[in-house]
């Protein structure tokens, strides 16, 4: 199952593809609350940084604290 880790407003997630509708789901480690997905890799990265946003103005809104970064990217060079 091809993945790939990508990081928006410090926060960590990843996106993996898998042959069935919709083909790309997304995952926040730090935050499974957020559950989304697209038909294109470009098209659920687009929808996890806007379910990331909507999430943490309505955890604001409300009072309440914002999730702990705990997970990090790291990136290996060759």
């Amino acid at each position: 199952m091809p993945e790939t880790t990508h990081q928006y407003r410090g926060y960590v997630f990843t996106i993996r593809y898998v042959a069935k509708d919709p083909a790309y789901t997304v995952e926040f480690p730090d935050i499974p609350e957020i559950i989304t997905s697209g038909d294109t890799l470009a098209l659920a990265f687009e929808h996890a940084c806007e379910a990331l946003d909507l999430h943490l103005e309505s955890l604001l809104k409300l009072g309440r604290h914002l999730p702990p970064k705990r997970t990090k990217l790291i990136v290996k060079t060759a």
